[in-house]
């Protein structure tokens, strides 16, 4: 199984966004804070979020064309998250690339609508800032990272992340495919620090001291909107 990134979309999509200079997307591991600092962001700035995961995982299926084989595979699969847990991590993050610009095509279709007029804070959803950063400026990027804490702990904490336990549990191999999962989720998490370090995209570094209002407020300064 080979994955192939599209380098056209890619290019309609640096033609589209590579311009939109009031455009800042927060990029980082599962528990990094991205959404929480979107929100406490848009507080301060009265910009719109664009919750990425939520329309990967939502409205974007609907919307998978010819246009889009990677997700259109991913989307046809029996069970979509199986699917890509028979992976190896090399075809995994192949895959991951290779979605980017299917996902990027959408998205731009999306800031076409007038609530994104002023500006838009993007929340996460993709896994390889080195892509981004060929469409997107890296200034108008942060990557957030929080690495006092381990994959495991941020998904066994419980709460909403404690379902994707449940569903793995009820997939053959189940303590084999959730060792799987995290090892995939610390390699992710990993590839957003090295990408964006070695692109220039910002790295914000959150430790346990700090207190959620004052990492948004340095996020924001380094994305300049605050």
């Amino acid at each position: 199984m080979k994955f192939l990134v599209n380098n056209c979309l890619l290019t309609n999509a640096r033609t589209a966004l590579s311009q939109r200079h009031n455009l800042y997307w927060l990029l980082g591991g599962a528990g990094a804070g991205k959404t929480t600092v979107c929100h406490l962001l848009a507080e301060q700035t009265g910009l719109p979020i664009y919750d990425m995961d939520a329309h990967i995982y939502g409205s974007y299926h609907d919307r998978f064309t010819a246009n889009h084989p990677v997700n259109g595979a991913w989307t046809a699969a029996p069970n979509g998250l199986a699917w890509l847990l028979q992976m190896s991590w090399e075809t995994f993050n192949q895959f991951n690339q290779a979605a980017l610009p299917e996902y990027l095509d959408l998205l731009v279709a999306d800031l076409e609508g007038p609530e994104y007029a002023r500006g838009v804070l993007i929340d996460g959803g993709i896994c390889n800032p080195a892509l981004l950063a060929q469409v997107i400026p890296p200034t108008q990027l942060a990557c957030l990272a929080a690495p006092e804490q381990s994959s495991a702990q941020v998904w066994e904490a419980g709460g909403e992340r404690g379902e994707m336990k449940l569903f793995i549990d009820q997939l053959p191999h189940p303590e084999e495919l959730w060792r799987k999962f995290l090892e995939f989720d610390m390699r992710i998490t990993e590839t957003l620090w090295q990408e964006s370090r070695a692109c220039g995209i910002p790295v914000c570094i959150r430790s346990r001291e700090d207190s959620t209002k004052a990492f948004a407020y340095c996020v924001g300064q380094t994305l300049g909107i605050m």
